[in-house]
């Protein structure tokens, strides 16, 4: 969808960059549609073609159980997971290091009474 001639020329000037940054991310996904699409396709291909040619007895070329995008965020998940729990595993060390510390020099500094 694209800006009206009104919205052109009377409407505000940043309408127009949105409208450019929303077709440009727009493009990006029909492309990487597109792109996805021919991966799906290269995959079923690779299975009927690889399960005509192949040698008897060896196991059958399977098509992938789940879809790449599920796959692919899982995994950056996970990752993303084991970095947050390092740096707060990190964050502890520091504190209870800190806290530690402060506690050893607790009642130093103040007069003893007698």
């Amino acid at each position: 969808m694209g800006m009206t001639y009104d919205q052109y020329w009377y409407g505000d000037p940043l309408m127009v960059r949105a409208f450019y940054k929303a077709d440009q991310i727009r493009r990006e996904r029909t492309d990487e549609d597109a792109w996805l699409f021919g991966l799906y396709t290269m995959n079923a291909l690779n299975v009927i073609i690889g399960n005509a040619l192949k040698k008897s007895g060896s196991p059958p070329v399977e098509y992938p159980s789940e879809p790449y995008l599920v796959t692919h965020n899982r995994e950056k998940e996970q990752e993303r997971t084991e970095k947050q729990q390092e740096q707060e595993r990190v964050w502890a060390l520091a504190w209870m290091t800190s806290f530690v510390a402060a506690g050893k020099n607790f009642g130093k500094n103040k007069k003893q009474k007698g």
